[in-house]
């Protein structure tokens, strides 16, 4: 055999070796691909625009760069859009279910993760005719006609760590390989898993000052809340609602909750915190519900939750417990919602008021006559309880009664 040959079979060998080692390094070695459907091909193209049926101008582009740094950034497209099956596609083939399974699988249990049991929670909420399903990027307008908020109304694809959060997260990131790298290894797993896991593991992105934000995105807007039609539990008819509803964040504003939120102060309580304290926090019901945290026979409870109002449970407190943090009382009379009829003499304000309106006008008419027909003296005049100390301790003079008896003693 030539060397020739000889060269040739242990080329062919070390090509056969090479392979073998390949195949047998860990596949979590391999480079991340969020993009196995090649959507971006086409959809990161900037420019990419049509015409609706309405004749609204939509654009099809995705910032690839802010995709991939966001929520759902490491799953492929077609796991949400499911119906997508040809290139190009109708519009219509796009439509997503939120309460869909992930390709993602819950690291503890292997199932796939899934957001069905936040929609059914969502489904039966006060909120539960908004959309969940059926989402597409065309039909955001009409999805925005109706009063219910949808999912991505609250829940955009905002980026995976806000700005706030990322100096919490880089400090908790720099020992994953000590908490977890001793099973889970790879980049993969460190960029894929890994970073979600750990936003979990430092917590809600949100604080109660996010929280309110996007109730308020809704609430404090008060001609969309004049749209809102409740259902009347006696007639079974829908009518729509009054000015408490409708300045509702309003008046939680000017609670000591709410006070404190605005300057920051993390112990007040924020709307869901209220409204919704278990479960995946989407079940917020109405307060004549039994099942509702702010039903009179739960208030109790919602109070005393973990660092809150521990004594509300006390039934010698239970006054406490009801006390009306959207008082439309609060709301100034001269705010162009505000009831200025007869509703306003119901107020226990109102009743305290008239209760001590006696005093007001005695006290008030005594002053008015004094200032009228009473002795008038001259020069500096100070308080019958206090003014003697005020003078001899803090101006250095004696007071004038106080002299005129030691004259009189001399």
């Amino acid at each position: 055999m030539s060397l020739f040959g000889i060269s040739t079979n242990l080329s062919c060998i070390l090509l056969m070796f090479v392979a073998l080692v390949s195949l047998s390094l860990p596949s979590e070695a391999a480079e991340r691909h969020p993009d196995p459907d090649g959507c971006f091909s086409c959809h990161a193209l900037e420019g990419l625009e049509y015409i609706d049926k309405a004749g609204v101008l939509r654009s099809a582009s995705i910032d690839k760069q802010h995709y991939y740094s966001a929520l759902h950034g490491s799953v492929p497209c077609k796991d949400c859009h499911r119906k997508i099956r040809d290139y190009p596609h109708k519009v219509k083939n796009g439509e997503v279910d939120c309460g869909a399974s992930c390709h993602v699988e819950e690291p503890s249990e292997g199932e796939p993760y899934t957001h069905k049991a936040v929609v059914k929670e969502y489904e039966k909420s006060v909120h539960g005719e908004g959309w969940s399903k059926g989402l597409t990027g065309g039909n955001r307008l009409k999805e925005a006609e109706g009063v219910d908020p949808s999912c991505r109304m609250c829940h955009p694809n905002e980026l995976y760590i806000g700005e706030d959060e990322l100096p919490k997260f880089k400090a908790s990131f720099d020992h994953i390989d000590t908490e977890c790298g001793s099973c889970h290894q790879g980049e993969v797993w460190l960029g894929q898993f890994g970073g979600h896991i750990l936003r979990r593991f430092i917590g809600s992105r949100w604080n109660k000052n996010d929280h309110n934000k996007m109730c308020n995105d809704c609430h404090a807007d008060h001609k969309r809340m004049a749209e809102v039609e409740l259902e009347n539990k006696k007639s079974g008819e829908k009518e729509k609602v009054g000015p408490r509803f409708i300045l509702a964040s309003d008046s939680y504003a000017t609670t000591l909750h709410g006070r404190l939120l605005e300057t920051n102060v993390m112990e007040g309580a924020s709307c869901i915190d209220c409204h919704a304290p278990k479960g995946f926090r989407h079940g917020i019901l109405p307060d004549e519900e039994e099942k509702a945290a702010t039903h009179l026979d739960n208030l109790a409870e919602t109070c005393a939750q973990s660092g809150c109002h521990g004594y509300a449970t006390n039934p010698l407190n239970h006054r406490f417990v009801k006390t009306d943090l959207h008082d439309i009382d609060m709301i100034p009379a001269v705010n162009d919602i505000a009831p200025r009829d007869s509703s306003r003499l119901e107020s226990n304000w109102v009743k305290a008021l008239i209760a001590l309106l006696p005093i007001i006008v005695i006290l008030g008419g005594g002053t008015l006559l004094w200032r009228i027909f009473g002795e008038k003296k001259k020069g500096v005049t100070f308080s019958v309880l206090g003014g003697d100390a005020f003078q001899e301790k803090m101006i250095g003079r004696k007071p004038k009664g106080k002299a005129k008896k030691r004259g009189k003693q001399g």
